[in-house]
This record gives structure tokens, sequence and C-alpha cells, in this order.
């Protein structure tokens, strides 16, 4: 089995269906930023609970230094510019030895300085 963070991204698309031997993760990044768009209580509520049934991915000291590592490695290269989640959530990724789903460019930059795959999403309208 192989653990699948979502990022936003991938999870705005609609359902994200999952390969038999892939688990579908969050992080709280990803948790606060999903959490963030609701626009009501009852949204937030709703969007919450849909979130519980995703496996937790622990994010913790060693999530920022990694992170950090990540974004002076990036810096060298003069590439270091990448959002702060994105950045938090690569990190995630690599610690727990996960991919990342997204639709998202930042990935893809931030795979030649970590250690995850970055998946991107398959949508219908071609992104």
């Amino acid at each position: 089995m192989s653990l699948l963070l979502l990022d936003k991204s991938a999870y705005v698309r609609g359902p994200v269906q999952a390969a038999e031997d892939d688990e579908l993760c969050v992080c709280a990044v990803t948790r606060l930023e999903l959490l963030y768009s609701a626009r009501s209580k009852t949204d937030y509520g709703q969007l919450e609970a849909d979130l519980a049934q995703f496996r937790d991915l622990r994010m913790d000291s060693e999530t920022f230094a990694i992170a950090l590592s990540a974004q002076r490695d990036l810096a060298a290269h003069a590439q270091h510019r990448v959002p702060i989640p994105d950045l938090l959530i690569a990190a995630c990724a690599e610690q727990h030895g996960a991919d990342v789903l997204h639709v998202d460019r930042h990935y893809e930059t931030l795979a030649q300085v970590l250690a995850f795959g970055a998946r991107r999403l398959e949508t219908a309208d071609g992104w």
C-alpha cells in the first residue's frame, strides 16, 4: 500500500479516485487550506466530516526541518519562491514516504529537491 497525500488543488477538482493500492491522506496544512474555503458553518462542518475519512499524516518539527532544507536547496538555484503550504505538504510527503496528488506546477519543482512522487491528477478539463 502506498500513501497518497492530497493537495487542495486535487481535492477541489471533485471526487478523487485512488488506485486499489493507494491510501488517500491529508495533513494539517491541506486540512487548514480546505477548511478555510468553507462558505458557512454548515459547509465547514460537512467538509470537516468529509476530511475525517482520510488518514492524517503527522506534521512535526522534522517536517519543518525538511521544508527548510528544501527551501535552502531551491534557493541555491533561485527557485525557492514556492508557496509555503506546498513546501510543507511536500516535506510531509517526504517524511512519510508518500506521493502528492496535485494539479499544481510547484510540486514538480519541489520534487527536484525532495524525495516524494509528484502525481499530477488527470482532469477532464486538461489541467
